[in-house]
This record gives structure tokens, sequence and C-alpha cells, in this order.
């Protein structure tokens, strides 16, 4: 048996598994016992070799898109724009243009701003939500003093103008969780 291509069925659609197949012309689909022949063109089979695109079409007549006067000798491989060898920057493993580069980079920064940790928010959630099940701040006060302090360096939002502020509430907030705490474990070894 020979397998030929993964082909669909003329039939029912289905990708042809090699066992459908009878020899390299022929065969019947394993799901509908539909019979097909099969005529194979060269392209079909032939090793699909990409064509260097820039010996394609770069002529000795192409310019720079970036500069007239420079004779292109590269290709942006993201937006396909001539380029002379001032211009052809070897970026992330690609040949891009200076825009490309740009679009990329700003690509690039603005993950790294959306995946910023904002300690003050998360400071000031763990001193405060917890409120509503009290006993849990006796955990939850130590861990947002800790993140206030931990947080006080690193980059805040871009949006916020004193993200400073939410830290040092979130700071008051758990220490008078933990004084409330302290008042009465004294309060209550000394009822004993």
């Amino acid at each position: 048996m020979t397998a030929g291509p993964a082909l669909p069925c003329p039939k029912c659609s289905c990708v042809l598994e090699p066992v459908s197949w009878h020899d390299a012309d022929s065969g019947t689909c394993r799901r509908c016992a539909v019979d097909f022949e099969f005529r194979s063109f060269p392209a079909l089979t032939a090793s699909r070799a990409r064509v260097a695109a820039q010996a394609a079409v770069i002529a000795e007549e192409s310019v720079c898109y970036f500069h007239a006067e420079n004779r292109a000798e590269a290709i942006c491989e993201d937006c396909g724009r001539l380029l002379c060898p001032v211009c052809a920057i070897d970026f992330g493993g690609k040949t891009r243009c200076p825009a490309c580069v740009a679009a990329a980079k700003k690509a690039e920064s603005a993950a790294v701003v959306k995946d910023r940790v904002l300690y003050d928010s998360l400071a000031l959630g763990i001193a405060l939500l917890p409120l509503l099940i009290w006993p849990f701040t006796l955990v939850t006060a130590p861990i947002a003093v800790g993140m206030a302090i931990y947080g006080w360096k690193k980059p805040t939002s871009l949006v916020r103008r004193s993200p400073h502020l939410r830290l040092i509430l979130a700071l008051v907030f758990a220490l008078l969780e933990i004084a409330a705490w302290t008042t009465g474990f004294v309060l209550l070894w000394l009822k004993r």
C-alpha cells in the first residue's frame, strides 16, 4: 500500500488516511466508502523550497524606501519595503525596516506595562478586603505591611498620579489592624 498525499475525500471532505489508498492513484474513503481516483500534478509532491524573495524582487534599479539615493539590498520581512544596508536592521532574527522595529519595540513595551504588578493596589486590597471577614486580618495585616514596604520603590502604574498615597493608606490600615489585634490579645491576657 502506497500512501498518497494528505487530501480531503471528494465526498465527505474528511482527511484521507494512509490506509485509504490502494496505490498512488486510487483509494477508498474509510468514512463514506466512496472510491476515488487521484491524478498528481508535479507541484503537489515537489519539495516546497522557498524562493529567495530578495533575488526575485530586488533589481539593479531598486532603491531604498527611506533613502532614494541608496540602492536596495534587502526587504523588510514584516512590511515588504525595499531597504538599503543602512535601513536593514536585524531585529528579533528578522530583517526589518526602522518603522517595523519601532512598532515591535512599542508592542514589547506595551506588553511589559500590561504585565506590571501594581503593588499599591495589591497592598491596599490585602489590607482592606479581609475586613469583611475580620479574623483573616490577623494574617493579612502583616502581609499588607510587607507588601507596602516592598512595593515602595517598584514601578507604578502609568495612569495614577500618587501611587505612594495608596501604599501609605495600605500601611496605615494594616498597622491599625495589627494594633487592634495586639490590644485585643493584651486585654485578653490581662483578664486572666
